[in-house]
């Protein structure tokens, strides 16, 4: 099979678009088809986070490969090192950066179709306009991983085309080495929940790329609370999801609490 696949493995600069990343190592994924890599195709159900509610669940079966032998593949053993951040870019600049050790951890699957030959698409809000879901979709087994599911569709990229193993340089500028340490907590809940449209010190993706350091400069906390934690009571029309919604108002506050902190403190070294 004719594999349309780049791998650069020197570090090289992410320049499309305004993504201003570095990668050690990135893959493009070739169009869906039965035989990827030679893998063997496999159907994965899941709670469909894009169509649930915490009240209704929606199961859907899709069909794809298991994401770890296509990482394999399309970056080698690179992508296994402890501390690395595996970076999923969609066709419209979003960029879901997760942790590489998410995925020893549970079964992802890279999906390209709907088991039951039904539309590969979802409704999103606030306007219900429907969005296809490929090339790529990156789902998880959230059925037999319950636990997966307080996440809702945090690391479930879709459209995606490319996935690149971050490298050191972009991870230190989102927390540099004069940070103090109580900001960790901070910084990784920005890089999961902000960085997939946002930036910080121009790492992240570009559906909005605007650097959340220094805009929180000149926010108050309530303002930035009010914002994360409920940003269609600031703009009816937007499509950024509030914060970590599937989880107790009290834990929400907390997480918003040490986004912030980490925001000011990032962005003021930056000054």
């Amino acid at each position: 099979m004719r594999r349309t696949l780049m791998i650069c493995l020197a570090s090289f600069m992410a320049f499309t678009a305004g993504i201003t990343y570095a990668v050690e190592a990135e893959g493009v994924l070739p169009h869906p088809n039965a035989a990827l890599f030679g893998l063997h195709e496999a159907p994965i159900t899941v709670i469909e986070p894009l169509r649930s509610t915490p009240m209704k669940p929606v199961e859907v079966t899709y069909k794809g490969y298991p994401v770890v032998p296509v990482l394999d593949t399309l970056l080698g053993n690179a992508w296994r090192t402890p501390g690395s951040i595996l970076g999923f870019e969609a066709a419209d600049g979003y960029l879901s950066m997760i942790p590489a050790e998410r995925f020893l951890q549970y079964p992802a699957y890279l999906v390209y179709g709907r088991a039951d030959g039904d539309d590969f698409s979802v409704e999103l809000p606030p306007l219900n306009h429907r969005v296809t879901l490929g090339p790529w979709y990156l789902v998880w087994d959230n059925v037999i991983h319950q636990s997966l599911q307080a996440d809702g569709a945090t690391y479930w990229p879709y459209q995606v085309t490319k996935v690149g193993l971050i490298d050191a340089p972009s991870k230190a500028k989102l927390f540099p080495p004069m940070l103090p340490e109580r900001y960790k907590r901070g910084a990784e809940l920005t890089e999961k929940y902000c960085l997939a449209c946002h930036q910080v010190n121009g790492v992240g993706g570009r559906r909005l790329p605007i650097d959340l350091g220094q805009w929180a400069a000149n926010q108050s906390f309530a303002r930035f609370a009010t914002w994360v934690l409920d940003p269609s009571g600031k703009n009816p029309l937007t499509t950024m999801p509030a914060l970590a919604s599937e989880r107790p108002a009290s834990e929400r506050q907390l997480m918003a609490r040490q986004i912030y902190g980490y925001l000011r403190a990032v962005g003021a070294l930056g000054k």
